[in-house]
């Protein structure tokens, strides 16, 4: 087995993304560059008087492009998002494929097949046992969109599920990393995805009391860092890349798309679902990701941040972002204030964005109707 390879670095070869704004990467880079809100109203006969909420939709995907019939019919709505993505990211990058046993995958979730869970939870209370769907368990455990990915590219090397919350897709390609870096993988398939735009997840969230209730104009319900900002707009949405290392690309004839310097991942032990308000925990992550990339914090030029539109996370990470840089703060964006927060998503596609806006040079516009 190949020994450990700490430095060099770890190229991104494939990219693909199904998100509200965009559903390949240049038409996500489009809207986010027109500072594009994709938030609409969801109504549901069922929700109280007052209780409308706002959301943000994957347009225009059709999971028939992907998945056979039989698969569009028992898969759930996540698994569709993440094997269009996934598909996308292999299809770009197409290149030779190392030994099957060389490929591994990486996936981050925050809840999974809400859709699914849902609905066979309402024929087994509604209908009884033997309303239930066989597959439920297969499709429903964390595991399930990994397993699939696996089994659809032939890739027969690590198969791992991260799931930590809004942080699961970033972290399954910090995960992807380390694999390469090790030796245990010639080829990554890696990130996130989560599909809770449904009655019951939505529910849960409202009862949080986490997201916005600006439903008069949902074009100003998702706006990071914003005085105004009431909270999120909970979205579907998944993202994911292929990576190699460097060498490897480049010896296969492929230009990267971008390079992965250095990651990080650590928990601040505060609150189950709230940060630290001063940002120690984030503080802490951003300088062990630039120590790995052997960086310091000056030579940051554009910051892509978690930005949530939450009153407390914002402010701790603005926190965080103060101590980090002091007085000479680099351009700071959230593609939330367009996608809204598609929480296992959110990482593996902001990732993207972030190669995207590194290739063209360019910091994606502020909204001129919010003054992001």
């Amino acid at each position: 087995m190949p020994g450990r390879i700490d430095r060099e670095l770890v190229a991104v070869v494939g990219t693909g993304v199904k998100a509200p704004g965009g559903n390949r990467v240049d038409e996500l880079w489009e809207s986010l560059c027109a500072g594009r809100s994709c938030a609409t109203v969801y109504t549901d006969d069922r929700l109280p008087d007052g209780a409308d909420m706002l959301v943000g939709r994957v347009d225009g995907f059709n999971p028939a492009d992907y998945l056979s019939p039989v698969e569009v019919r028992r898969l759930d709505r996540s698994h569709a998002l993440a094997i269009g993505a996934a598909q996308d990211a292999v299809d770009g990058w197409g290149g030779p494929l190392p030994a099957a046993q060389r490929c591994a995958v990486v996936f981050g979730v925050g809840l999974g097949a809400a859709a699914t869970y849902e609905e066979q939870h309402a024929r087994l209370f509604g209908q009884g046992v033997r309303a239930l769907s066989p597959l439920t368990l297969p499709i429903v455990m964390p595991s399930s969109v990994a397993a699939h990915l696996s089994l659809r590219f032939g890739f027969q090397g690590p198969c791992v599920t991260v799931s930590a919350a809004c942080a699961s897709g970033a972290a399954a390609i910090g995960e992807g990393v380390e694999l390469l870096r090790r030796g245990a993988a010639d080829l990554v398939l890696a990130g996130g995805v989560d599909a809770l735009v449904t009655y019951g997840a939505l529910c849960c969230f409202l009862r949080l009391d986490v997201m916005s209730r600006n439903v008069s104009c949902p074009a100003l319900a998702s706006r990071p860092f914003d005085a105004a900002r009431d909270g999120f707009v909970l979205a579907e949405g998944a993202g994911f890349v292929v990576m190699q290392r460097l060498g490897d690309a480049r010896a296969a004839g492929r230009e990267p798309l971008g390079l992965v310097a250095g990651h990080a991942s650590c928990a601040d032990a505060y609150h189950l679902v709230a940060p630290s308000p001063d940002g120690e925990g984030a503080l802490r992550c951003m300088r062990l990701a630039l120590a790995d990339a052997g960086a310091r914090p000056d030579q940051v030029g554009h910051v892509n941040a978690h930005g949530t539109s939450t009153v407390q996370g914002d402010r701790a990470e603005a926190a965080a972002l103060t101590a980090l840089f002091g007085d000479v703060t680099p351009p700071v964006t959230a593609v939330k204030g367009t996608t809204g927060h598609m929480i296992g998503g959110s990482g593996a596609v902001e990732a993207i964005v972030t190669l995207e806006s590194v290739r063209t040079r360019t910091v994606p516009a502020r909204c001129p109707a919010s003054g992001r």
